[in-house]
């Protein structure tokens, strides 16, 4: 089968692991949603050549592997939603350059938004509701991700929102429902909220989450060529194109 390149699966009741060997095919798109697959997702995914990976409505568990994003750098989308996953958001999902759809709505991750995800320049959809995040809703990704058609960050415990994210929820394209923002309505209550900060939840290499991943000409994907550091994000506006080499901010 070393010349299979789109495997449809979904819709079926398959359990267990994934069976490691379809890892190793020359895939481009794979489909193996709406099954009840329990099992962190797969080492060897980063081995392919997927342009099209949905794994949503199974059972993954576990955090999405530092090395997933910049293996496959070339997906177009990526669909992880209605699963178990945990952990933070790996900063390297900026690497995600390609990529025009990521959802991971409806899992267990925690943690702070990474800066990196400023450098989705071609995602129009981008899907992190029914999490555990929190913070602040970043400036820097709501200005720089000029493609946005739906952002949706609803039923998370955000804290804050700026004005350029301020002009995406007036335009209807970012969803902050159902958070801890004080100034908007249709959020948690505060002993909700209250109830949740109670608990510290601490994401591994945490200053990584300030830093954007840059890509200079033309370099192998993977490789980090360089990384502006957002100190002060609140006061810092960065302007770029397509995370290229043109980088000019306000300080």
């Amino acid at each position: 089968m070393t010349g299979l390149t789109f495997l449809d699966l979904r819709f079926n009741f398959f359990s267990g692991a994934v069976p490691p060997q379809i890892f190793i095919q020359n895939l481009q798109v794979l489909f193996i949603n709406n099954n009840i697959f329990t099992q962190g997702l797969p080492d060897n995914l980063a081995t392919t050549q997927i342009l099209l990976l949905t794994l949503a409505n199974n059972k993954f568990m576990g955090p999405i592997p530092r090395s997933l994003p910049k293996a496959l750098a070339s997906l177009s989308e990526v669909l992880l939603l209605n699963n178990q996953l945990t952990g933070c958001l790996p900063y390297e999902i900026g690497f995600l350059q390609e990529s025009t759809v990521f959802d991971a709505g409806n899992n267990q991750l925690t943690g702070p938004l990474p800066l990196s995800l400023s450098c989705l320049q071609k995602v129009e959809v981008l899907n992190l509701g029914g999490n555990l995040l929190y913070g602040m809703v970043p400036e820097v990704v709501c200005a720089g991700l000029v493609n946005l058609v739906n952002f949706s960050l609803s039923d998370n415990y955000f804290t804050h929102v700026g004005p350029f994210c301020r002009m995406l929820i007036q335009r209807g394209v970012l969803d902050v429902s159902n958070n801890c923002i004080p100034d908007l309505p249709f959020q948690r209550s505060v002993f909700e909220c209250a109830e949740f900060f109670a608990t510290p939840r601490m994401c591994p290499f945490i200053w990584l989450y300030s830093l954007i991943p840059l890509q200079l000409g033309v370099v192998h994907p993977g490789s980090l060529t360089c990384f502006v550091v957002v100190l002060l994000e609140c006061f810092v506006v960065v302007y770029w194109s397509t995370c290229s080499s043109t980088l000019t901010g306000s300080w």
